[in-house]
């Protein structure tokens, strides 16, 4: 007897999104027309959700070194459709750089970043204090501020410029050579006095340490630290250089 001879149909085409079956139709006689009836279809539309999923990259670093910030990630369906809530490309955070809570200066003399050092803390230093730590201003190379929220202003004339106007500069933090410093409008040969202060960060900030400065040590103790090699760490902040010009 002539009949059809019809087959399993396939997997779907698609395993996450629509897709299609097929099957094997033939008449067992050769040819579709010496088999009864109408030919059975050989295809048909599916639709399967078995391979759909989402690929989820890495969080970035928090947008914010201290504080409320934003965090985001690629999240990308792997196929047309994928089961379930998409996850979440973007989240709060807060960030929490250890350099948030510092506020220090280094001074180095000689090599760039290699020699002699001197430290200095939050506080206001006028000359004398700075020919009393021993800095040698005409052997300053090099000055590192530390702290997020930390800023150095240093002065050309007497103590802050109170006697003479003369030219002040601020740093932030940062690396400065010699050249970096002339840049920002400090001469290394010329600093008389300078003052090194925490400005405000932001109050979601545990811990935070809005004050000016007031952490310097009391006169008649030594507020710089040298090494005993000869270099001397000079603290974080915007420190450029040690000349007395009163």
């Amino acid at each position: 007897d002539n009949k059809w001879i019809v087959g399993e149909w396939s997997v779907c085409s698609s395993q996450c999104g629509a897709g299609n079956q097929t099957r094997q139709v033939e008449c067992n006689a050769g040819k579709d027309h010496f088999c009864p009836g109408t030919k059975v279809a050989s295809s048909r539309s599916c639709e399967s959700f078995k391979g759909c999923d989402y690929i989820i990259g890495p969080w970035t670093a928090c947008s914010s070194k201290c504080g409320v910030g934003v965090r985001q990630r690629q999240v990308v369906c792997q196929g047309k459709e994928c089961l379930g809530a998409r996850p979440s490309s973007s989240a709060s955070c807060v960030g929490t750089a250890h350099t948030c809570d510092q506020c220090t200066m280094t001074v180095w003399g000689g090599d760039e970043f290699n020699g002699w050092q001197h430290s200095f803390h939050p506080g206001n230093y006028s000359g004398v204090e700075l020919e009393y730590a021993g800095l040698k201003c005409d052997d300053v190379s090099s000055v590192e501020v530390v702290g997020e929220f930390c800023q150095a202003e240093v002065f050309e004339y007497g103590d802050f410029n109170k006697l003479h106007p003369g030219w002040s500069a601020k740093l932030g933090q940062g690396r400065y050579t010699a050249d970096d410093l002339k840049s920002k409008g400090a001469e290394t040969n010329d600093i008389s006095s300078f003052r090194l202060v925490r400005t405000n960060k932001p109050a979601t900030i545990s811990g935070h340490h809005n004050d000016t400065a007031s952490e310097k040590p009391p006169m008649g103790q030594n507020p710089f630290r040298s090494s005993a090699s000869g270099s001397g760490v000079l603290g974080i902040a915007i420190m450029s250089v040690v000349c007395l010009r009163v």
